[in-house]
C-alpha cells in the first residue's frame, strides 16, 4: 500500500473484498465479477494503487459488496453496513426536532436511494 499522511482504516467494503479474495479457491477475477467490478480495478484497489479516491469506489460498490457478502445495506450517512431491520427502523423513525443526530439521520434517509419506506418496499 502507498504511505499515507494519516493512517485511516480501509472502508468496510475493501476489507470485505480483501477477505473474500483470500478465501481458498477464490480469485480476484471471480470476486470482481460477483460485485460487478473489473478484475484490474479490484487488483489495483487491493494493492493500494487504485487511482481514484476510496470514497468514490466505496460509493459505487459498497452497497453491492455488503449485500453480496454480508447481507447488509450500505448506509451512506453512517458510512457502514447495517442490516435491513436497522435500515427500516431509521427510515420509519419520526423526524426529531430536539436531537440533531436523529434529525441528520432522518434527513439522510429521505434522500437515500435504498430507503425501503420511500420505495414502498420492505427490505
Amino acid at each position: 500500500m502507498q504511505p499515507r499522511l494519516i493512517d485511516l482504516p480501509e472502508p468496510a467494503g475493501v476489507q470485505i473484498l480483501r477477505t473474500e479474495v483470500a478465501r481458498p479457491g477464490a480469485t480476484i477475477a471471480g470476486v470482481a465479477a460477483s460485485v460487478g467490478m473489473k478484475r484490474t480495478a479490484l487488483s489495483m484497489l487491493l494493492s493500494g494503487k487504485y487511482p481514484a479516491k476510496l470514497d468514490k469506489i466505496s460509493a459505487k460498490f459498497a452497497s453491492v459488496v455488503l449485500r453480496r457478502y454480508r447481507d447488509q445495506i450500505h448506509c451512506q450517512h453512517l458510512a457502514r453496513g447495517i442490516d435491513a431491520d436497522e435500515c427500516r427502523a431509521h427510515a420509519r423513525a419520526p423526524m426529531s426536532t430536539s436531537n440533531p443526530v436523529k434529525l441528520a439521520q432522518w434527513s439522510a434517509c429521505r434522500r437515500c436511494p435504498v430507503n425501503p419506506v420511500m420505495q414502498g418496499g420492505t427490505k
